[in-house]
């Protein structure tokens, strides 16, 4: 169900994990093992020029991930995560393709999940997430795809998603092992990781999971888009 007054849940979920300074005040240090044992991250941008968020969720491991960092700690640093994007990824993409970039593609990874991936653990983890994802990421967050989708994932998604937002489920693709001619459609074979099929390992930057790759990691363009939302932000507090 939608909040009566998402502004207000905005402001007060703002507040609450200290939005505003978030980039410049929360050091997120166990990045690096956090990674291994739930790679995710930004790489890459799609044809249209929007940013890649992958998360292989086959790959995580609830049980390490929770001896290396903490569930409020790690649900902190997806928020600052997601401000990034918001004054950073966005910024630098729309100045990249001199158009405004204000949404994002999602490409989750799932094989190897079923049923029997949802432990207690991971059903606590997932709760915080799909919290942050629903109240705060819903309106910037572009098409999703679900790959690697076995038979008993599909009965999941089948069984869980009459309880999503129908505005986030109409954006949400469930596919198989067939995928790829479908993310070659909207990616450049360069810009998807190798792991899915496309050119891109990301050698030098320890692989595509951890090298976020994208036109905000131009200092040129990033100057550019941060000069960019500091003009939008001045003019929309000025209304």
């Amino acid at each position: 169900m939608k909040s009566q007054n998402p502004l207000n849940d905005t402001l007060q979920w703002r507040q609450e994990f200290g939005v505003d300074t978030i980039m410049e005040d929360f050091d997120f240090k166990e990045l690096n093992e956090v990674r291994k044992y739930y790679p995710q991250g930004y790489h890459g941008v799609d044809k249209e020029g929007r940013p890649i968020y992958f998360e292989r969720l086959g790959k995580v491991n609830v049980d390490r991930l929770l001896k290396v960092t903490t569930l409020a700690r790690y649900v902190k640093y997806l928020v600052q995560e997601f401000e990034k994007t918001l004054v950073i990824r966005y910024p630098a993409c729309s100045v990249a393709t001199n158009r405004h970039i204000d949404s994002s593609t999602t490409i989750l990874d799932v094989e190897g999940v079923g049923l029997k991936s949802f432990t207690r653990p991971a059903q606590e983890v997932l709760m915080h997430l799909r919290k942050i994802y629903a109240d705060n990421d819903s309106k910037t967050r572009g098409r999703m795809f679900i790959i690697n989708a076995s038979p008993s994932f599909k009965l999941l998604w089948n069984a869980i998603k009459p309880f999503i937002d129908p505005d986030i489920a109409s954006k949400i693709q469930v596919i198989g092992n067939k995928y790829l001619s479908k993310l070659l459609e909207m990616i450049d074979e360069s810009e998807l990781p190798d792991f899915l099929g496309g050119s891109c390992n990301c050698m030098y930057e320890g692989g595509c999971m951890r090298s976020d790759k994208g036109p905000w990691k131009d200092t040129y363009i990033a100057e550019l888009g941060s000069e960019t939302e500091e003009v939008t932000l001045c003019s929309a507090n000025s209304d």
